[in-house]
């Protein structure tokens, strides 16, 4: 690279602190810039699988996000009465961690800013030119080789370029947050696994994520009453009794409602200014592959900039970038939309299409296909 070139990052979450720490590792002068005043997760636990975690060992912060994080073997599928609809034995050669989302944001900043990175928080973006120009709320306008929005699907840097082309949500939606558990919650039987209950048109997914705490998603239509905050405790309660203790722990000031978002774009770029992560693919938390992608579309991104000599050529460098990635996180938006259609199904039917569709070695492909993909940049 013929001296150092200047990326202006918009947005501060997973998918920003991703895309700085590829870049700055790779020569880049790196700024982001987050509208918060400080750093700041939304959500609960996170589920990174092994294309996430290859991500994390080349950006040198595998340890610092993985800790004590609980690595699962199995994701069991149950019906309203505890049944066992799919065992989910995973495949040993593949990872799966489940840890405290702000582990992930926390490890992600250390190796953005060990790589030189800056951060700058109550900053931001407005928007952007196609020339390499960052206009923040402040009134200042950054000029830069590449800019990068991030910001998450309310995108105001690819909202000033026009590059929306879907803006849609599901029927569906959930609750997310982290109770803390005793030795005593689990079975044996039960100990360590990932385990998704339903119940009508309502799901209960849980998580553990280290020994401590475990993550719990109450998902459900978003026209179900269920959905108000605080959680009614008793009406989940009464829906999936087997999981009163846990229940039980959540606080009246905990999680917050989510219906999910699916975005696509006309193109991820144009001219100088790339678009990354949930602004340009946000997808139904169905294969946990929100984190994933997008970080993996970050290493890609700086690995396809990698020996550039003029900035003149990161406008194809960027339409490069997006044939060669695009497809597998379209693969992944399509399977992770149609794995929430079930919730629309009666218990029987969604009983036999969990049995038929997981036990089919095609289908159950399509869905680890994400998870099992090599990203662009990993050794």
């Amino acid at each position: 690279m013929a001296g150092p070139f200047r990326a202006e990052i918009a947005g501060g979450g997973i998918c920003g602190l991703a895309t700085a720490a590829a870049l700055a590792r790779a020569g880049w002068r790196v700024r982001v810039h987050e509208r918060q005043s400080a750093l700041r997760t939304i959500g609960a636990g996170l589920y990174i699988w092994e294309n996430g975690l290859r991500v994390l060992e080349v950006l040198g912060c595998y340890d610092a996000v993985i800790r004590d994080g609980h690595r699962g073997s199995v994701f069991e599928i149950r019906d309203c009465d505890g049944g066992i609809v799919d065992p989910g034995h995973l495949p040993p050669s593949m990872r799966v961690y489940t840890v405290p989302r702000e582990w992930v944001l926390g490890g992600l900043r250390g190796a953005a800013v060990a790589a030189g990175a800056e951060i700058e928080v109550s900053s931001q973006a407005v928007g952007a030119s196609e020339e390499g120009r960052l206009d923040l709320a402040d009134g200042r306008r950054l000029e830069a080789d590449l800019v990068i929005g991030a910001e998450g699907v309310r995108s105001r840097v690819r909202d000033s370029l026009g590059l929306l082309r879907v803006d849609d949500t599901t029927a569906e939606g959930s609750i997310r947050l982290i109770v803390p558990i005793r030795d005593d919650d689990f079975s044996d039987a039960d100990r360590g696994k990932y385990i998704e209950q339903w119940a009508g048109h309502r799901r209960l997914l849980i998580t553990p994520i280290n020994r401590r705490e475990t993550y719990l998603a109450f998902s459900a239509l978003d026209s179900d009453p269920g959905c108000r905050l605080p959680l009614d405790r008793d009406d989940w309660k009464a829906a999936f009794p087997m999981w009163s203790h846990l229940i039980d722990r959540v606080t009246d000031d905990m999680g917050h409602w989510d219906v999910y978002s699916i975005i696509k774009l006309k193109a991820w770029s144009v001219g100088h200014v790339a678009v990354i992560g949930d602004a340009a693919h946000a997808q139904p938390p169905n294969l946990g592959q929100g984190a994933g992608m997008a970080m993996q579309n970050a290493l890609a991104l700086a690995h396809l900039l990698d020996g550039i000599r003029d900035r003149s050529e990161i406008p194809a460098r960027l339409r490069a970038w997006e044939a060669s990635e695009r497809p597998i996180v379209e693969h992944c938006q399509k399977y992770s939309a149609l794995y929430g259609e079930v919730i629309h199904m009666p218990e029987m039917l969604r009983r036999r299409a969990f049995a038929a569709g997981m036990n089919d070695p095609w289908l159950s492909a399509q869905f680890f296909k994400p998870a099992l993909h090599h990203p662009t940049g990993c050794p």
